[in-house]
């Protein structure tokens, strides 16, 4: 049984499909849902291999910031920018 049917929080060993899922439940600010979903599979896929960081943002995120969890990095574009979706920001 994995860690996700346990607690309903999933972890990096988790689908990405279940981790986007999951982390959708917690959305804030006034983007489009599909926007959202496509900035946290985005967000998920350049972590998948960074499993301690990817946790520590699900911990992040699914907490509310109630629990202390390491940094989490993203590598930047050239131009210092993330983009998500054609759009550049952050």
């Amino acid at each position: 049984m994995d860690n996700m049917s346990i607690t309903n929080t999933p972890t990096s060993n988790d689908a990405c499909l279940s981790i986007v899922h999951s982390l959708m439940c917690h959305r804030q600010g006034g983007e489009s849902e599909t926007f959202a979903k496509r900035a946290i599979e985005s967000l998920v896929k350049k972590l998948k291999e960074k499993k301690d960081e990817l946790d520590s943002l699900i911990t992040a995120i699914t907490t509310n910031g109630a629990h202390p969890s390491k940094c989490v990095t993203i590598q930047r574009t050239l131009d210092g920018r993330l983009q998500v979706a054609g759009r550049k920001g952050f």
